[in-house]
């Protein structure tokens, strides 16, 4: 599926009150899109063809293929969680997409095997690769100042301890009893501890007097509301916090990879540019 321009924004382009124009990026995790001065932008989609195309591992999965196929599919994980962020100077939107590892056995034969009767014995292999499929997006993003994009993958939690903690939600105005989890009886994820460099505790149901909701925790000063990741020093070797996928491709799988496109990720962000001060409307 493609982006399509919305209705209204293309009867712009049509008066001559817009144009239309694209943004492709890539590789690097950081990029600008600047916005002329007394213009505005509406941002209305983006292709996104994710970080680590190309790269194949495999293993020997022997007579547990599924474990040969959770081994080689770790050896990639790190691009199967990937962020794209856009931050106006006004509004910050973080969008997390889960990228398929594609894993398929192959047979092989054991050669050279010390035991002569394992020569050239049949077994099954695991191969995992990254399914670097663009991914399509329709959003909605204005801006009347340059724009932040920042690409980023997402590895794994804090590892520090506790890294969440569990709670009951009551029943309230915002969490009723039957169809939400307010008073279900279990114990649910309330605070995600994401960074303790960056501070980030993913707090749910929501950050705000979280205690209203009966879950036994206090409000913590760096609770966040959505599930985002920042950078953070030593992200790639710690792969906690956003990793720049460039310095992960090179410093995980060599300077043959990194030369290489396929393995980098791109991103083609569609917007309408406007030449005149953001409408009241829209600011």
């Amino acid at each position: 599926m493609s982006i399509a321009i919305p209705t209204l924004i293309e009867k712009d382009i049509r008066a001559g009150k817009a144009r239309y124009s694209t943004f492709q990026t890539g590789i690097g995790g950081q990029s600008v899109l600047k916005v002329p001065s007394n213009s505005y932008i509406i941002i209305f989609g983006y292709d996104f063809s994710p970080a680590g195309g190309g790269i194949q591992v495999s293993g020997n999965a022997a007579t547990n293929f599924s474990g040969g196929v959770a081994e080689t599919r770790d050896q990639i994980g790190a691009f199967e969680t990937q962020q794209i962020s856009f931050y106006t100077g006004q509004s910050f939107h973080p969008f997390v997409h889960h990228v398929d590892i594609r894993n398929s056995p192959y047979p092989s034969q054991i050669e050279n095997n010390p035991i002569p009767e394992a020569n050239n014995v049949s077994v099954i292999r695991s191969l995992s690769e990254v399914d670097n499929t663009p991914i399509h997006r329709s959003v909605y993003i204005v801006s009347n100042s340059n724009v932040d994009i920042m690409v980023g993958l997402m590895q794994q939690m804090d590892n520090e301890t506790p890294v969440m903690n569990f709670g009951p939600i009551d029943v309230t105005q915002n969490t009723p009893n039957g169809v939400s989890y307010g008073n279900d009886g279990n114990l649910h994820a309330v605070q995600t501890f994401l960074s303790s460099a960056t501070g980030s505790i993913f707090t749910q149901p929501s950050p705000e007097n979280v205690d209203f909701y009966g879950t036994g925790f206090a409000p913590q000063p760096n609770a966040e509301a959505q599930v985002y990741l920042k950078p953070e020093p030593g992200s790639t070797a710690t792969g906690i916090g956003l990793i720049d996928p460039s310095e992960y491709i090179f410093n995980t799988f060599g300077s043959t990879f990194r030369i290489k496109y396929r393995t980098h990720y791109f991103l083609n962000v569609h917007y309408a540019l406007y030449t005149n001060a953001t409408p009241e409307a829209l600011g």
